[in-house]
């Protein structure tokens, strides 16, 4: 992701399906006294203490929240004000977890985080090995959503192309698949996981104005910073050209004084609930 502040300030899908996922699934978690949590993927730590934090047992232990990137753990930690809660640097696909975590947390959790994971099996693998026997783990990240569609259409473009020659990396491992469920199924499977819950919600996030968009997609979108500083604008310019040529996106021209125009983007959402057996 880019700049903390601008993640922040324009993450408003990914906060809305954190709250969608706590407020329907966080139910399924089996609580007991002084546990241990991860959250995977915190990025600026908003979702993590105004989303998961309230959704917590007021005792648990400690609850630690990670990211790749150094500039959220840094954005995170000087916003938190929680004595229990702590923002550490993780690469979840890392060939080698922190051995002070191997088997100790009772919990884990994931919001908009392993889309961006190629490694999908390294990723489950690490998940398994930091659960104590008997945790489990509640994961949401996209299975599918149309911003890929437009990754790889601009990737073939001349113009773009030498910045974007490693669009596959940065598009969800499950984007094109007909049964993504069955195929994270089977990975889950694999590395020890049970899976009481593997399904893909079918979802539709309305972004308010096509500034509002542009600024949520300079936020995530991984292209931007290979690219000339003069020629940011005009990237983000044939971005939205690709959005109005998509057919699975709607476009709502408002009732107002300004002909604002409201994007309706519709996407899959993976949800997870598996656990690490005794």
């Amino acid at each position: 992701m880019n700049e903390a502040s601008l993640y922040s300030k324009y993450s408003g899908l990914q906060k809305t399906d954190a709250k969608f996922v706590v407020d329907n699934y966080l139910r399924l978690v089996k609580w007991k006294s002084h546990e241990k949590i991860l959250d995977v993927g915190s990025g600026d730590g908003d979702v993590l203490l105004e989303i998961l934090l309230p959704g917590l047992p007021p005792d648990f232990h400690r609850l630690v929240g990670t990211d790749v990137s150094d500039d959220m753990v840094r954005h995170a930690r000087n916003k938190c004000k929680h004595s229990k809660v702590d923002f550490v640097p993780l690469d979840i696909a890392t060939s080698s977890i922190p051995p002070e975590f191997y088997e100790y947390f009772d919990h884990i959790f994931s919001f908009y985080c392993l889309h961006w994971v190629p490694e999908q099996r390294r990723a489950m693998k690490n998940m398994f090995d930091m659960l104590t026997p008997g945790g489990d783990m509640l994961l949401a990240f996209l299975a599918s959503n149309p911003i890929y569609d437009i990754y790889e259409n601009m990737a073939k473009s001349n113009k773009w192309a030498p910045y974007m020659h490693n669009v596959k990396k940065y598009i969800s491992p499950y984007h094109h698949s007909e049964h993504p469920e069955n195929e994270l199924e089977d990975i889950l499977k694999k590395e020890g996981f049970v899976s009481h819950l593997c399904r893909v919600e079918d979802r539709t996030y309305t972004f308010p104005s096509f500034q509002i968009l542009s600024k949520s997609v300079a936020a995530v979108n991984p292209f931007i910073k290979k690219l000339p500083d003069g020629e940011v604008d005009n990237y983000i310019q044939d971005y939205v050209k690709e959005v109005r040529k998509l057919e699975s996106i709607t476009v709502e021209t408002c009732n107002n004084n300004d002909n604002e125009e409201k994007v309706h983007v519709p996407y899959k959402l993976f949800v997870v609930f598996a656990s690490k057996v005794v």
